[in-house]
């Protein structure tokens, strides 16, 4: 069945594929409360149906990612039982996967929905709630007059104008634990609207800085990434760097007209600041106006930009990041070693846990549900069957390479390692100006 998964204080992301392989050595020496489960119904004669599309599990087709989706020269598989798999193709509207043969262009398949517990795909299909009014399938109104309306003329009155997804799946999903009150920036309060618009642009200058740290090699940088990805941080480089580009790029893009439609205010949540949710084609950001004011949320948009992944009307694809773990200074104490200081106090908490000082009540600290932490486990190992938190927890802190792997799909330490670059860039830069006015003086 799908589960859309919406933690107490972020939102689980799904990952990308994972185009390369991490060795297994051990160090040795032996830190998403679910929203209601949307109904599915299963059609046994739908069910039926699938079996004429099922393949046989190729030995070098590369492993599952976090949303269950293998990915192989262009083209998406689900397993469907064990040893057997489906290529499947996303619906551009709903999102919802359906099975397809190789020889089609469009699926002619049933529609398929995993089961989290065992990252197995069955046919299924979403319920869709009565009387939902989605301005994507809206048309102009009738002119019985025989003269056809200006299209601009429509889309200037038309409720919500350029906002797409009015009182969908998602916005239901959202509506069933808090009150929207703005969809799209301009119906936000102005000042409100003043402080997305700035933060946002300061979310795109994170990911610029970043990569341009990043690009111009400065040696410590070096620790930054051993602090965010661990000791095997050398076989990520390339995918973190793509991860910042593709962050520098989406920023621009909710800056534009479409973008500004993207996102949704809600009057009160006590736990999220924002939230995204993984399935929502839109790409719109929930955004908590009770939390607005408090300070710095450029780091919390681009937490949650990094989990989009294909985004209506945008150019530019997001990294799918995922969260296995949250990186948060006011749960030092719960780790099982001292955690060093830094200006950005995120870091010393990432390198606790890059060096394998994860515990489990770190992890409680945010969530009860650690299903996406033990899949990350699984998926690093390769495991298949049942994993319980603390032999997840465990495997994560004996085996470098699965921290070095979930950390870079990993949304929080991606964000924070692009705020460590930034500062070191910015720092650099500043240090590079001043030598040069002191030498032409």
């Amino acid at each position: 069945m799908t589960v859309f998964q919406a933690p107490e204080i972020k939102v689980a992301r799904r990952v990308p594929s994972w185009d390369q392989a991490l060795p297994l050595s051990s160090d040795g020496r032996i830190t998403v409360a679910g929203l209601p489960t949307m109904e599915n119904v299963s059609i046994r004669s739908v069910g039926m149906s699938l079996e004429s599309f099922r393949l046989k599990l190729p030995p070098h087709m590369p492993v599952a990612d976090g949303q269950g989706i293998r990915r192989f020269k262009g083209r998406e598989f689900v397993d469907v039982a064990p040893g057997e798999i489906v290529q499947v193709r996303q619906d551009a509207i709903t999102g919802a996967y359906r099975a397809t043969l190789p020889s089609e262009s469009m699926a002619s398949g049933p529609t398929l929905v995993m089961d989290p517990r065992t990252m197995l795909w069955d046919a299924g299909e979403l319920s869709t709630p009565d009387g939902i009014d989605n301005v994507i399938s809206a048309r102009p109104p009738l002119d019985l007059t025989g003269h056809k309306p200006a299209m601009e003329t429509w889309a200037a009155t038309a409720p919500g104008k350029l906002y797409e997804g009015r009182d969908d799946l998602f916005e239901r999903q959202a509506s069933g634990r808090v009150r929207i009150v703005a969809r799209g920036m301009s119906q936000f309060e102005p000042r409100h609207s003043a402080i997305l618009r700035a933060e946002l642009s300061a979310t795109h200058q994170i990911f610029t800085d970043a990569g341009k740290g990043l690009a111009a090699g400065y040696v410590e940088a070096e620790s930054i990434f051993q602090g965010y990805f661990g000791k095997h941080h050398e076989l990520v480089k390339s995918r973190i760097s793509d991860c910042l580009s593709r962050g520098e790029a989406l920023s621009m893009e909710y800056q534009g007209p479409w973008g500004q439609d993207k996102f949704v205010g809600v009057a009160f949540d006590r736990d999220r600041e924002a939230w995204m949710y993984p399935l929502d084609f839109h790409g719109r950001f929930f955004i908590s106006l009770n939390h607005v004011e408090e300070g710095d949320f450029a780091v919390v948009l681009g937490h949650e930009m990094l989990h989009t992944s294909r985004i209506n009307r945008f150019k530019g694809v997001g990294p799918g990041a995922v969260d296995y773990f949250y990186l948060d200074a006011q749960m030092a104490n719960a780790l099982d070693r001292p955690v060093p200081a830094y200006d950005i106090a995120e870091r010393g908490i990432s390198e606790v846990i890059m060096q394998g000082g994860m515990t489990l009540a770190y992890l409680d600290g945010f969530t009860s549900d650690h299903s996406s932490f033990r899949a990350g486990v699984k998926e690093g190992l390769g495991l298949s069957g049942e994993l319980d938190v603390r032999a997840a927890v465990d495997l994560f802190n004996l085996i470098p390479s699965v921290r070095t792997r979930m950390a870079s799909k990993n949304a929080d330490s991606i964000i924070y390692a692009a705020r460590s670059l930034q500062a070191l860039h910015l720092a650099r830069t500043a240090d590079s100006q001043l030598l040069n006015d002191l030498l032409s003086h």
